[in-house]
């Protein structure tokens, strides 16, 4: 990785170096022409020395603000965590069983002494260390992304991420609160405790096990303190009778808090501490008369991870009625926390609870399908969003297939819509796993002829396609297309389904090459036209659109797809007219309102390379420019889609004859590809070769 950094630098350095010897020998053929083209070149090389910096510039950009909240006792678990922090004796483990009240106090720790930190950062750890410090959402740090062709598989990310978060800790008074971190062991949890920040961790579990950590036993609360407590929930002070009655219950149930918060909410849950989760599910719903609605809002967020879900999301996926929920919060059994300046807030449940509503009412793919059809709706235009824009649905996606690890088939597009998000977002090896469970659910219910299996085919080409098996991905487009040609139509898709079919297998006839081949592509690609010209007046006929299949717009990606075709047969003029006409059919439905910004640049980066064979440089290079800035504003700088628009940039100056920029821009990008995607040997090779010719013809010139 140095080494490669070092390149840049040299990059960089060398630059500095040329512009010392121009200064130096200004008024003479080497030197500046004069003083306005040597601020010029300052100017410049001052960029590229601070875009050098920025991109390598780490800093958290998460930070969690402690906010007030009911809070009573605990002074000496306070007092200890503070204590093992001046001593710097490791992390502080709050430990006790479920409901004791390990997080309040963690909670309360961060708000009283906030100011003595620079950042807090709050993890529920809902999985496994490599999961949670893996997730760019949960743990955002700038200029580092997860990449599988930069880090192969998620562990080597992870390592990397704990350096750089280690570095974050030498620089900034950070406190890392780690909730409900109840794994026995794990493999980075040295790592983890050994960064050099305050660390405070809440768990159900002994920490002994897990050795360089001081624990502090969290148990009932004092008398005294049970006392305030009694009053701060209560909102008053209670009568006689009263106290009598919450002090026997206090005494029943061990002086546990969660219990004690219900029953003075009205809710007595028995009298057995939730050690044994089925018994505290059967005495906390059973004592609880819930409705029908309160009971699903409390089976779908079991589901969600530990830190929640925001509840403007949750409103837009579930369909959930706000009266249930606001008395599921008035009964402290959905917690809620207000951010963004109050502007939307995080509900979630408590572990325990979240667990008791899993076995009380046992979430199924049935009983969850609003939800599951909720983040569907969300998922299907993933391809249209920014990568910031669906990283924030991503745990909720992994959420959702934890829960639900075998899909239903009944439910294959919804799947499928989660499916390719994962794809989209560079989780190719989960996407692949993901689609190989839905094709066996699909073949086991519907058969290997039926429409809905042979679109399924579809998708896991396509999964195995973005993954870079070229071979698999092939055989299953083959499968598909066989399929949907023999089976009977199933629903109004049909024929959309048979047009995706054509054209994938057009795909690989024009990738193979040769006049013969390119023939038969063109032939598919044009029956692949037929086929969503019928859907399309289908459609039209019926009044139906689906946004993830508008057949419109799959119509002008296959007359784009019939011009690719033209071009590679010689009939650049053919090509480049049909290119427009589709391109010109996209942005019209965008002028409609319809979200296809960054369908745009694919239709662009043709037209790009059809102009350039044509001689037309000045409208190609600005056209490149545009594309370039929209891959920066839809995908994330390091993304695949970045640099590939960038080599077009640098093809069209190359063709152009701007040799310099040319070498100077497939030099950055060679620099880039060996950092973000050091596993894409034969796109370093590609870039390698055309840097060297550009310098070449550089120095020929």
């Amino acid at each position: 990785m140095e080494t490669r950094k070092d390149m840049e630098w040299e990059l960089l350095e060398w630059k500095k170096r040329m512009f010392e010897l121009r200064k130096k020998y200004t008024d003479t053929p080497p030197g500046f022409r004069d003083s306005r083209e040597e601020v010029v070149c300052r100017t410049e090389l001052f960029r590229a020395q601070e875009e050098y910096r920025k991109k390598r510039e780490h800093r958290l950009e998460a930070c969690w603000e402690p906010q007030g909240a009911l809070f009573a006792g605990r002074e000496e678990q306070m007092e200890q965590i503070a204590e093992i922090f001046r001593c710097a004796k490791g992390p502080a483990v709050l430990y006790g069983i479920g409901g004791i009240g390990k997080t309040a106090i963690a909670r309360a720790y961060a708000l009283r002494h906030r100011e003595e930190y620079d950042t807090v950062l709050f993890l529920s750890c809902s999985g496994d260390f490599q999961m949670l410090f893996g997730d760019d959402v949960r743990v955002p740090v700038s200029n580092l992304h997860y990449s599988q062709d930069k880090y192969g598989k998620k562990g080597r990310y992870v390592r990397e991420k704990l350096k750089v978060l280690a570095e974050i800790g030498k620089k900034q008074r950070l406190l890392l609160i780690l909730d409900d971190c109840n794994m026995e062991k794990d493999r980075y949890m040295k790592r983890v405790f050994a960064l050099p920040c305050h660390i405070l961790v809440t768990t159900r579990r002994n920490p002994a096990v897990w050795g360089g950590c001081s624990a502090i036993p969290v148990g009932k609360l004092g008398q005294r303190e049970w006392q305030e407590f009694v009053r701060v929930y209560r909102s008053g002070e209670p009568g006689t009778e009263e106290w009598e009655e919450l002090s026997r219950y206090w005494e029943q149930v061990g002086g546990h808090t969660l219990l004690m918060m219900l029953k003075l909410r009205g809710v007595e849950a028995g009298t057995r501490l939730p050690d044994v989760p089925e018994d505290f599910a059967e005495d906390l719903f059973r004592r609880f008369p819930l409705k029908k609605q309160e009971k699903q809002i409390l089976r779908e967020l079991s589901l969600m991870p530990v830190q929640g879900i925001r509840k403007s999301l949750y409103f837009k996926v579930s369909g959930a009625d706000s009266a249930a929920l606001r008395r599921l919060e008035s009964c402290l059994l959905v917690s809620r926390e207000s951010i963004e300046e109050g502007r939307d807030s995080l509900i979630s449940l408590h572990p325990v609870i979240a667990e008791a509503a899993r076995r009380a009412f046992s979430p199924t793919q049935s009983n969850c399908r609003r939800m599951l059809h909720g983040f569907y709706e969300i998922a299907r235009n993933s391809w249209n969003c920014t990568y910031l824009e669906n990283q924030k649905i991503e745990p909720y996606v992994f959420a959702l297939f934890q829960a639900f690890p075998e899909p239903e088939a009944w439910l294959a597009r919804e799947f499928d819509a989660l499916s390719t998000w994962l794809w989209i977002q560079g989780y190719f090896k989960e996407a692949k796993e993901a689609c190989g469970k839905l094709t066996a659910s699909v073949e086991r219910y519907y058969g290997t002829c039926h429409q809905i299996t042979g679109e399924i085919y579809l998708r896991m080409a396509a999964a195995c396609y973005n993954a870079m098996d070229f071979e698999e991905s092939e055989r299953w487009y083959c499968q598909g297309f066989d399929c949907l040609s023999r089976c009977c139509p199933f629903d109004d898709l049909y024929y959309h389904a048979r047009s995706t079919a054509c054209s994938k297998i057009s795909r690989i006839y024009r990738y193979r090459g040769g006049e013969e081949n390119l023939k038969k592509a063109l032939a598919m690609i044009r029956k692949a036209l037929k086929y969503e010209k019928k859907y399309w007046d289908f459609c039209k006929k019926n009044s139906i659109w689906h946004e993830e299949n508008d057949p419109e717009n799959t119509y002008r990606h296959w007359q784009l797809n019939e011009a690719r075709i033209l071009f590679d047969m010689g009939r650049t003029k053919e090509a480049l007219a049909l290119g427009r006409e589709a391109r010109a059919g996209i942005l019209r439905e965008i002028g409609e309102g319809k979200n296809y910004r960054y369908e745009l640049n694919e239709f662009d980066r043709f037209l790009i390379k059809a102009m350039a064979a044509r001689g037309e440089f000045s409208t190609a290079e600005e056209l490149a420019r545009q594309v370039v800035e929209i891959a920066r504003l839809y995908r994330n700088e390091q993304s695949k889609e970045m640099v590939s628009s960038e080599e077009q940039l640098a093809d069209v100056w190359l063709a152009a004859g701007r040799f310099e920029e040319a070498a100077e821009r497939y030099g950055q990008i060679l620099c880039r590809l060996e950092e973000d995607f050091p596993y894409q040997k034969k796109w370093i090779g590609k870039i390698r070769e055309k840097w060297r010719r550009a310098v070449l013809q550089e120095g020929n010139g």
